[in-house]
């Protein structure tokens, strides 16, 4: 059973824009797959915060460190005058020293490689070319072409190619979720989760702290990350 939040717990929900919502865990019931009741957050609509089949990532400070868990939300139920969000547990938890994380955006090229074969056996793409958006320790966000939507869909493997001035990383991961792009070019924003451990993870880290220092200097501000940071703790949850 992978890592949960107790009831109780003061949550944040991060939505498949990136937004942070505050929320409570009402009740967590841990048999197979899991499942989580929250509170609605006070900034979403209060009759439907978010529609069912939303992916969300709950959030949650543990024993000095911060859990990430994926959930799909199955559920919004009526309840004395609130609307109730019920989430079922869509993957296992992950650790963040969030002292240590980082993310940027950045100028780089690129591809992913599907993992997997169709109905029929045969392979999927190779070589489709991302526009990156966003890119942490332990995702990415970017917008891809409706060329491939079929193929993006939760849980399929893919592997990560990306080069970050000169140095080519190669990253197994998995589609964690896929919607249309807000922008006039209709293309699909998705969300890639690295599988972890993080294949070298230090040297990624190098590159983001290395961006974040040169945009705060271009910026007229001081660093906003100290480039000797240990390791960071980015590892699955025991089940």
């Amino acid at each position: 059973m992978t890592r949960m939040p107790e009831a109780g717990t003061s949550i944040e929900l991060r939505d498949q824009h990136g937004s942070a919502h505050r929320s409570e865990v009402l009740q967590c019931h841990r048999e197979h797959p899991g499942t989580l009741v929250l509170s609605p957050p006070p900034d979403r609509p209060a009759e439907r915060p978010f529609d069912p089949g939303t992916r969300l990532l709950v959030s949650w400070p543990e024993a000095n460190s911060y859990w990430v868990l994926p959930v799909l939300l199955v559920e919004l139920r009526a309840a004395e005058g609130s609307t109730l969000l019920v989430a079922e547990v869509d993957d296992d938890a992950w650790r963040e020293e969030r002292r240590e994380f980082v993310r940027s955006s950045l100028d780089a090229s690129v591809l992913l490689d599907f993992e997997v074969c169709d109905s029929e056996g045969e392979p999927g793409p190779v070589g489709v070319t991302a526009e990156l958006i966003d890119l942490s320790e332990v995702a990415l966000r970017c917008i891809v072409s409706q060329q491939h939507r079929d193929w993006f869909q939760p849980h399929v493997p893919v592997a990560v190619r990306i080069e970050l001035a000169g140095d080519l990383f190669r990253i197994s991961s998995s589609v964690l979720l896929a919607k249309p792009a807000a922008r006039l070019d209709l293309g699909l924003e998705v969300v890639v989760l690295f599988d972890r451990p993080v294949e070298r993870v230090e040297d990624l880290r190098a590159h983001l702290v290395a961006r974040a220092e040169a945009q705060s200097q271009a910026a007229g501000l001081a660093p906003a990350t100290e480039p000797a940071a240990p390791s960071a703790a980015i590892e699955p949850a025991a089940s």
